[in-house]
């Protein structure tokens, strides 16, 4: 069976056990587990950034801040408005503009490399953490947008 063909496979079991009974109770006691992952990767985040290093990165950590905002946020929300995906273009737009683990991957194989140095490195690894820990929080916190009705009651 070939990758593309067993990931297909993969995606429909997935599909198929979704509306099972058994699967939202395996969920609901896995959820614990869910959140002390994300707490363990954070440590290990945070115990990767040096602080003098990040203060030397500044420079850095702010365009891969402005980066991510420009190059992801911004273009999703702009497609999603367009495309007139769902009722909240921000919310989502704010949802995918997070950088993952695959950017800390290929930041470490770049600075093992020697391609970029220990301020860049250290930058890059604070820009993911701070995208993924702030796209969790904001996605929560962006407003409901106003229905035309509402708007006029509320006048």
């Amino acid at each position: 069976m070939s990758l593309v063909a067993a990931l297909g496979a993969a995606f429909i079991g997935g599909l198929a056990i979704t509306e099972d009974p058994v699967s939202r109770e395996a969920r609901r006691q896995l959820l614990p587990f869910r959140d002390l992952f994300a707490v363990l990767f954070f440590v290990a985040i945070g115990a990767l950034i040096d602080p003098r290093e990040l203060a030397e990165g500044l420079g850095w950590l702010g365009l891969f801040l402005a980066l991510i905002v420009g190059a992801k946020v911004i273009p999703a929300y702009l497609i999603a408005r367009r495309a007139a995906i769902g009722t909240r273009p921000l919310q989502l737009a704010v949802g995918l503009g997070q950088i993952g683990e695959f950017s800390f991957v290929l930041a470490a194989l770049l600075a093992a490399d020697g391609a970029i140095g220990s301020p860049v490195y250290v930058a890059m690894i604070a820009a993911v953490a701070i995208s993924i820990g702030a796209s969790a929080i904001l996605v929560r916190l962006v407003p409901a947008p106003v229905q035309p009705g509402q708007a006029s009651a509320r006048a």
